[in-house]
């Protein structure tokens, strides 16, 4: 019984998850858009969801053997990651950074975004692996707090619409799990 319910909230969640990232094709301000997003997350998952269940014995799941397909992948997902933002910048018309795109924009879009991406990556840390004590979970989760406000605040200098700043938390929302599943392949597994 207990398995079964935790089939069905791993289904719903799923689908809830696809569902919100599906919501990042309106930021082409293409209707359509919408369905391929979601298509192509579709196929993502399922896709993951194949080969983690071709390689799974029982209820565990195995590691890959050959530590290179991780890092490979981790490399991918981290420069993915990376240029997620900038793509943004450089091809939509989502940002509005002025008419000229200069050196200066692409240098400034980068370091926030290794930025955020930092700090984040130091909350995790400090709440998972420094987190005895509750000053150190504490502290993690109010760089949390102050790191979600970058992106809107830095969005708001430029266009105060709230469909910008929410789409600027989608494309964060992306960077942040493409830049946690890269970091973690990267990392060793013993």
């Amino acid at each position: 019984m207990k398995d079964r319910f935790f089939n069905i909230r791993q289904i719903v969640l799923t689908v809830i998850f696809i569902a919100a990232l599906s919501l990042m094709g309106m930021i082409t301000g293409e209707k359509y858009m919408v369905a391929v997003y979601g298509a192509a997350i579709l196929i993502i998952s399922g896709i993951i969801f194949l080969f983690v269940r071709r390689n799974q014995r029982h209820s565990e799941i195995s590691l890959v053997k050959n530590r290179a397909v991780g890092v490979v992948a981790g490399v991918v997902l981290c420069i993915l990651a990376l240029i997620t933002p900038l793509i943004l910048v450089l091809k939509s018309n989502v940002i509005n950074v002025g008419e000229e795109i200069t050196a200066m924009t692409i240098v400034a879009t980068l370091a926030v975004t290794i930025l955020f991406i930092a700090l984040f990556a130091l909350a995790v840390h400090l709440i998972n692996n420094k987190g005895e004590t509750f000053a150190m979970r504490a502290l993690g989760y109010l760089i949390i707090i102050i790191t979600s406000l970058i992106p809107g605040i830095l969005m708001s200098r430029f266009d105060k619409n709230t469909s910008t700043i929410g789409s600027i938390y989608y494309v964060a929302l992306a960077v942040l799990i493409l830049s946690y599943n890269g970091i973690n392949l990267l990392k060793s597994k013993e």
